[in-house]
């Protein structure tokens, strides 16, 4: 029963057989662009949707990124294949590529040719929670609203996860960030969506919030609208976390 695969360099093989050198720019710098993808029925959620953000972000960290949407999209049509994944379960694709191998110690950007080799795919079957989480507001970690980092997904996490060790040193699950105004921007991982009034509203982009597919598409269908949102909440507020791979209420 296969749980779990990766792709790289033209081959099938177990995650964990996938390696990167020590000179990987993506392993020292975080160097490197990625997304997470779900599988619901056998299919990958809002694809086009993530190889145009994947797209994106290599555009502004000005990595080359070669790659063509029917390749990308022939390689996940096969590792979902090769899952033992059901109709009614629920898998996730992580699409990643570095900018590859650093001949220095320096952060400086030497050589940016688009390599193949810097291009890896994980597929694995996952289960669905949706449980509620409980969240703080960070008060280590802001957002700065004016970095161009915010419309970028790439490997480096640190400031998220020094927000999720700030809530579970003090009992929470997760936290909420603000950006350098004290303006609601999104969670560590997650988008945010706030009831009030029976209306649903979502930090405006504005504020350095990130930038997710599923809040995107709830805008469009104007399901949602953006606004300045301040972090003082109200009796009767209902507040979500979303991204594409899990919907929770916020406690």
């Amino acid at each position: 029963m296969i749980q779990s695969i990766g792709w790289h360099n033209y081959h099938w093989k177990d995650i964990e057989a996938i390696t990167v050198s020590a000179r990987d720019r993506g392993l020292k710098f975080g160097d490197g662009i990625f997304e997470t993808i779900l599988i619901r029925r056998r299919e990958p959620i809002l694809l086009e949707d993530h190889i145009t953000r994947l797209s994106s972000s290599a555009n502004i960290l000005d990595i080359k990124f070669n790659l063509k949407k029917e390749f990308i999209e022939n390689i996940i049509k096969t590792g979902i294949s090769k899952l033992s994944i059901k109709n009614n379960q629920y898998g996730s694709i992580r699409i990643n590529y570095s900018r590859g191998l650093s001949n220095s110690r320096s952060i400086k950007v030497l050589n940016n040719e688009f390599d193949i080799k810097n291009f890896w795919l994980e597929f694995y079957l996952i289960e669905k929670n949706n449980s509620a989480l409980k969240v703080l507001i960070s008060e280590k970690e802001k957002r700065n609203e004016n970095s161009t980092l915010c419309q970028c997904k790439s490997f480096s996490y640190n400031q998220s996860i020094i927000g999720i060790i700030e809530a579970q040193k003090k009992g929470f699950d997760d936290c909420l960030m603000l950006n350098t105004k004290n303006e609601l921007c999104s969670g560590s991982t997650f988008n945010l969506f706030l009831k009030r009034n029976n209306r649903w509203i979502t930090p405006r982009a504005e504020s350095g919030c990130l930038k997710g597919i599923m809040r995107q598409k709830a805008i469009n269908l104007k399901m949602v609208e953006e606004e300045q949102i301040n972090p003082q909440f109200k009796k009767n507020d209902i507040l979500i976390a979303i991204n594409s791979l899990f919907c929770k209420q916020i406690k």
